[in-house]
């Protein structure tokens, strides 16, 4: 502990209203019977694991009379030091910079007899640690924001995550919704939006219609125009009675406008079980969202979809923009507007070469509307954006005549004698969008200038990729709960490896059944040079060929199910298995030959892909040639399965046996790879070997 840590501590507790909060904790503290590490926590707001920590770290010495391993007991001298612990880290201050005799600093500046100030004794039981936060270094700032990072990070977005989970297929509708952290009044007594300040401190996260979102923490929730909300508990959604108690108090605001809106017990369950740990940890919800503008606001504008709404960061960055330029000797900014512009078409449906701009923000004297203004790569002369956009260059302007016919003129009250686009490059290196700069004098655009225009419009970039990683979850959250096992959903259609492990385990378990006769064969399909495919074109062209393959294989399930019963797997990224129970060896390897040959030839892969968005026109696909896979068959009656089985003598056998099988596959797939690939490559029990399928077997 250093001397300069230990002043500001005595000078922090000198302060009037800093006694007035530690006396009103001590007295509460004094008069409460119980002195138990949980009636402890209680009384002052914490959790049972903080004050095992700090005993840990010496600041609390509780007793335990029977014992090293007993109940905690806490004296009112330790109660004191508690409520002196606690504003200290309200305060700001980390545990470790807290001495243990802190209890002695607070007795060497106490002034005794002295009474609560009337203001101070008025105010609501609302808690904060930026009451000294002037008093804080550098250095203690940065700690205490690194510790507060995770819960703010948590907190923010799993409310937004949550509403974005309620409000899926509500388009545009503003949403809010409000947990009391510890009611005043019991939950069933609030009838009204008007009601919610009953309540007392509250987290309250909303969602606006742009889908941005907004986390704060209020003494007492009120909304200025309460009639746009309806208003009713979150548990009262639920579609059908839940199988328990619902054990937290949520309540959800929606724009009145909005259809009525219901959800799954699945739904109200997985919302619980994210809400539970705000509910839980309230203390440290104070600490991260107290009074002192600790908001945290998570922009996420859909850009795409709202065509003309304003979004208050990008509209800003133009502002600075016009700010950064400077001002002339007459004090006239240099610059006299800016506005930025994004394709009106994602790539998936037009080129680059193909795609206009669409104004999405501008600067206060910007005579372009967002969302209406636009510039077409088929305009001639070729508009100044749509070169930056295409060459990946800035496009200077330096000296424009009067008649000149670009965006630079329309509209515009004042001549614009020069004038620089700036593409804004994403983290692939293209350029996605582009900041436009113009001024009514000529020769205004420095290299220092171009400079500062860089990196504002990287700032910019990352914006506008931070927005499109905000809204991807938007549209998928309701699948995630209905298939948690599926997370890339171009595979959705396919069984997984789980499944896989489930279906053999039973088949295993079937067949180890006395009496119960049977065989069982397995193909395996694996692509000829993924790798190098991927390595050539990237991995998500061999995603999509995967895909492509996989789709080709389920449309000859059918004519497999007449000989057997099949199930059909996506082991990896290049792997399928077929599980055929009833197939012989002779009828599997023939069945894998012809696989072979369909399998065999040219794809038409979409290497634009954007999930959820619209699809890619078959002319912008590309077609790869000469395709292969290799495929290893294998066989095993009922009682050969049964023997598998017995050596294994653990109550895991089935998996071991299952595992036993997926190695065979593999070193069969690993001989056709070392054969050259566009093979059929088989177990023969005769010959007790492996033996290659030649092309005529059929």
């Amino acid at each position: 502990m250093d001397e300069q840590t230990r002043r500001r501590i005595k000078e922090h507790l000198q302060l009037e209203n800093v006694q007035d909060r530690v006396l009103r904790a001590m007295e509460k503290g004094r008069a409460e019977a119980t002195v138990t590490i949980s009636r402890a926590a209680e009384l002052f707001r914490l959790t049972e694991n903080r004050l095992r920590d700090w005993e840990e770290y010496g600041l609390l010495s509780p007793l335990r009379p029977t014992g090293p391993k007993g109940r905690r007991l806490y004296t009112p001298g330790e109660l004191d030091k508690l409520a002196i612990i606690r504003e200290l880290l309200e305060a700001g201050y980390a545990p470790s910079d807290i001495p243990p005799d802190v209890d002695a600093i607070w007795q060497t500046v106490y002034v005794p007899g002295r009474e609560p100030s009337s203001t101070e004794a008025t105010l609501p039981c609302f808690h904060n640690k930026v009451t000294s936060i002037d008093c804080l270094s550098v250095n203690q700032r940065i700690h205490q924001a690194r510790d507060d990072l995770f819960w703010r990070f948590y907190v923010s977005h799993v409310l937004r995550f949550t509403l974005l989970l309620i409000c899926e297929g509500l388009s545009h509708i503003a949403a809010c919704l409000v947990l009391p952290l510890e009611p005043i009044v019991p939950p069933s007594a609030i009838q009204r939006v008007e009601d919610l300040e009953r309540l007392g401190e509250c987290l309250v996260g909303l969602l606006s219609q742009s889908r941005s979102s907004h986390t704060l923490l209020t003494a007492a929730p009120t909304f200025d125009y309460a009639s746009d909300y309806r208003f009713q508990p979150l548990a009262a959604m639920m579609e059908e009675p839940a199988a328990e108690e619902w054990q937290n108090s949520t309540f959800l605001l929606l724009d009145r406008r909005a259809r009525q809106v219901t959800l799954s017990a699945t739904v109200i369950d997985c919302v619980g079980r994210l809400l539970g740990p705000l509910y839980e940890d309230v203390e440290r919800s104070r600490v991260c969202f107290g009074v002192g503008m600790r908001d945290v606001l998570n922009p996420s504008t859909d850009l795409d979809s709202v065509a003309n709404h304003e979004d208050l960061i990008l509209n800003g960055m133009a502002e600075m923009v016009i700010r950064l330029g400077g001002q002339t000797a007459t004090g006239e900014p240099r610059w006299h507007f800016c506005c930025l512009l994004l394709p009106n078409y994602p790539a998936s449906v037009l080129s680059l070469q193909q795609r206009g701009l669409v104004v999405r923000a501008r600067s206060s004297h910007s005579p372009y509307k967002i969302g209406v203004t636009t510039v077409s790569p088929h305009d001639i002369p070729v508009d100044p954006c749509i070169r930056a956009l295409q060459s990946g260059h800035i496009v200077y302007l330096h000296s424009l005549a009067e008649d000149t016919s670009s965006i630079n003129l329309r509209h515009a009250s004042q001549p614009t004698r020069s004038a620089i686009a700036v593409p804004i490059a994403g983290s692939d290196g293209m350029a996605f969008a582009v900041m436009y700069v113009a001024a009514t004098t000529a020769h205004v655009f420095s290299e220092s200038d171009q400079r500062i225009l860089r990196l504002l419009g990287d700032m910019v970039g990352e914006l506008l990729e931070t927005y499109q990683t905000l809204l991807r979850p938007i549209s998928r959250l309701r699948d995630l709960i209905s298939n948690p096992g599926v997370v890339d959903p171009l595979f959705r259609d396919f069984l997984s490896e789980n499944e896989f492990a489930v279906d053999v385990e039973k088949l295993l378990a079937k067949a180890s059944q006395q009496g119960e006769e049977g065989v069982v064969s397995l193909i395996a399909v694996d692509i000829d040079n993924q790798s190098s495919l991927a390595h050539k074109y990237g991995d998500f062209m061999a995603r999509e060929l995967s895909r492509a393959i996989g789709l080709r294989i389920k449309g000859q399930l059918q004519a497999l199910k007449e000989d057997a019963s099949c199930r059909f797997y996506r082991m990896n990224a290049d792997r399928y298995y077929l599980v055929l129970d009833g197939m012989s060896l002779e009828q599997a390897r023939a069945r894998a030959d012809l696989l072979r040959k369909m399998l065999s030839g040219s794809y038409h892969v979409d290497t634009q892909r954007i999930l959820h968005g619209p699809p890619t026109l078959p002319e912008n696909m590309m077609t790869l040639h000469n395709v292969t896979v290799r495929l290893g068959v294998s066989s095993y009656l009922y009682s050969k399965l049964q023997e598998i089985i017995q050596r294994f003598y653990t109550e895991n056998a089935l998996v071991e046996a299952r595992l036993l099988l997926a190695r065979f596959l593999d070193e069969v797939l690993d001989i056709g790879k070392r054969e050259g690939g566009n093979i059929v490559v088989s177990w023969d029990p005769e010959m007790r070997g492996f033996v290659r399928i030649p092309p005529s077997f059929l």
